[in-house]
């Protein structure tokens, strides 16, 4: 008897490679968005949340030059952050002479450092583009507004979410291990490579999730962003 064929994930490229590495189905959520927002929005939120969308709104496009220079804010971010990635030393060649064991816990401590680099700097690229839309027009300003409420509404939440990628890397790791004849000693085994490859590619997924806001920013300016770090969509 054949076992029923397993229903491939949906949802952003970021939420299929934690399904895919935790070998479970991790979909994006059934609920309705207003639900979920419902229950993540705080009553001082709600409440300034209310007041921002109480404010009369004006519809005055930007100009050409300016919605460029702040997609080429938007751009360098990108390609800074992913670069970032690329080059910090958990992907590294191991350095000449005596190595530490390539552990668990060395990784980790890796993950989470370029979890807090990409938080950091998305979120300077929101304040960024926010300032620009606010000293365009009150109606630009009054999106702007909005965006500051829902980065803080949203934060706990979207961290819990990003959050789930560490113990998932973790279960890749110890299966990669457990398969291999090859303890993580001095010399970097040759599962390795796999390893470092689902975590470098788990991490451009969580930065195109964080520079989801950033997009919608620009695009209110009347640039709808181009290009992405990844040439794969899976």
């Amino acid at each position: 008897m054949q076992s029923p064929a397993r229903t491939s994930p949906s949802g952003p490229r970021f939420v299929r490679q934690l399904s895919r590495l935790a070998g479970a189905a991790a979909d994006a959520p059934v609920q309705p968005l207003s639900q979920l927002l419902s229950q993540w929005l705080e009553w001082k939120q709600a409440v300034a949340l209310a007041r921002v969308l109480d404010t009369p709104v004006d519809a005055v496009p930007a100009e050409a030059g300016e919605a460029a220079d702040a997609a080429a804010v938007l751009s360098a971010t990108r390609d800074s952050l992913a670069q970032s990635i690329a080059r910090d030393r958990a992907f590294a060649a191991p350095p000449e002479g005596p190595r530490p064991p390539f552990e668990w816990s060395y990784f980790q401590q890796r993950h989470m450092a370029l979890q807090h680099l990409l938080e950091s700097g998305t979120g300077r690229l929101r304040e960024t583009l926010r300032a620009r839309l606010a000293a365009h027009s009150p109606g630009l300003a009054r999106l702007a507004a909005v965006d500051a409420v829902m980065e803080q509404a949203l934060a706990r939440p979207t961290r819990g979410l990003l959050g789930r990628a560490t113990p998932v890397l973790e279960h890749r790791y110890q299966e990669l291990l457990a398969a291999s004849d090859q303890a993580p000693e001095a010399e970097a085994p040759a599962w390795l490579d796999s390893f470092r490859h689902d975590m470098r590619e788990l991490l451009l997924a969580e930065l195109d999730i964080r520079l989801q806001p950033a997009e919608g920013l620009l695009a209110a300016l009347g640039t709808a962003p181009t290009g992405s770090h990844a040439t794969n969509p899976s």
